[in-house]
């Protein structure tokens, strides 16, 4: 028994055919389909992602404790929730996973992540949901500290991730150093690396390529998640920490 789950912890990869299955179920968009279909998708590319997942687990403790490891809390769900929205599609195409603290405790807290469509795959860490307070903190934290800041963002661009999003037309007030002015005025705080190929999905180096990627965003990640934290805890709570 421990060597048959030793063998169903290797990670054996996701195939094109498991992702255009994701996109085939999508455009049936049939709840018979995707029963029919379900066990396919468990195998050939949820139980992959868990393995994904579970093999970076103890790299991501490393670079923050309080981050959630636990592989089904971290997975996307294919079915779709549409009672809130007016897209009533039921079933996704792609699949993702976060490496972010619990969601109660730390509502504004960054988060790592990886998603693959079947059109390749992107990776990154950011801000997953910003509010006006969250981007407001994210700024403040820039003025404070704009060397920190700098020396993370260079270290993301030489691992090839940029930042994505909006910026504002307008500067948003402050005396940042120009260089950093682009980043002072974005609308979101996120970076992400793209690639179109789903051929490194297949052995497991895509781990290794997700391992050394978060690893080079760990410094902006930290920087994120100090800034989210001067919103987060109550002032008795802070005062707490600072002793």
């Amino acid at each position: 028994m421990a060597e048959k789950r030793e063998e169903e912890a290797v990670y054996r990869g996701i195939t094109p055919d498991a992702l255009w299955l994701l996109a085939e179920n999508r455009f049936q968009n049939s709840k018979e389909f995707y029963e029919s279909k379900n066990p396919a998708i468990k195998e050939q590319v949820l139980i992959p992602m868990q393995q994904i997942c579970a093999a970076l687990a103890d790299m991501m403790e490393k670079i923050d404790g309080k981050i959630s490891v636990i592989p089904s809390r971290m997975i996307s769900r294919i079915r779709r929730d549409t009672r809130f929205t007016k897209d009533k599609t039921l079933y996704r195409e792609h699949v993702w996973a976060t490496f972010v603290r619990p969601k109660k405790e730390f509502p504004c807290s960054p988060a790592f992540w990886f998603e693959i469509t079947p059109q390749g795959y992107t990776c990154g860490v950011g801000y997953y949901c910003t509010t006006p307070q969250l981007m407001q903190a994210y700024r403040d934290a820039i003025l404070a500290d704009p060397a920190a800041f700098r020396q993370a963002v260079r270290k993301a661009e030489r691992a090839g991730f940029a930042f994505g999003g909006e910026s504002y037309k307008k500067d948003k007030p402050g005396n940042v150093p120009e260089d950093l002015r682009t980043y002072y005025n974005q609308k979101d705080a996120f970076v992400c690396r793209e690639n179109p190929s789903l051929a490194p999905l297949r052995d497991a180096g895509i781990i290794e390529e997700f391992k050394k990627g978060f690893q080079e965003l760990a410094p902006l990640y930290h920087f994120l998640q100090k800034a989210s934290e001067s919103i987060e805890m109550p002032p008795e709570e802070s005062a707490r920490e600072s002793f």
